[in-house]
């Protein structure tokens, strides 16, 4: 009996830590982010599962299928660096140039302007 008990822990366990190292609970539903000009609230649930926009779209340098790795802003910095956009820049490029494709597409679209997105304290 103890021994049964053992063994389901550490299957339970070994399972738990696949999970985790896959990434099945490293995504947020809703991400904001905190910038000068106002806070942009991103729900990554609608567009990951809703809409089902590959992962690779907006995390480019990940291999499709890939559910953990590098965000955004581990390589696009305040300012541009090189070749490598500046957060502000990229995120501009990917989001809202990705909804002005859907709106050229007669797709649904989302918010293309500036206070549509961003949101100043009172």
């Amino acid at each position: 009996m103890r021994k049964g008990l053992i063994s389901i822990g550490i299957l339970a366990g070994f399972l738990l830590s696949i999970l985790m190292v896959t990434g099945v609970f490293a995504a947020k539903d809703v991400v904001t982010f905190d910038v000068p000009y106002g806070k942009v609230t991103f729900n990554h649930k609608q567009h990951a599962e809703t809409l089902k926009i590959d992962c690779v779209k907006c995390h480019h340098t990940w291999k499709k299928g890939d559910t953990t790795g590098k965000l955004c802003v581990d390589c696009h910095k305040a300012k541009a660096e090189g070749k490598t956009l500046s957060a502000k820049d990229a995120f501009h490029k990917d989001c809202k140039g990705c909804h002005e494709e859907a709106k050229k597409a007669g797709k649904p679209a989302g918010p293309t302007g500036c206070t549509q997105c961003h949101v100043k304290a009172k």
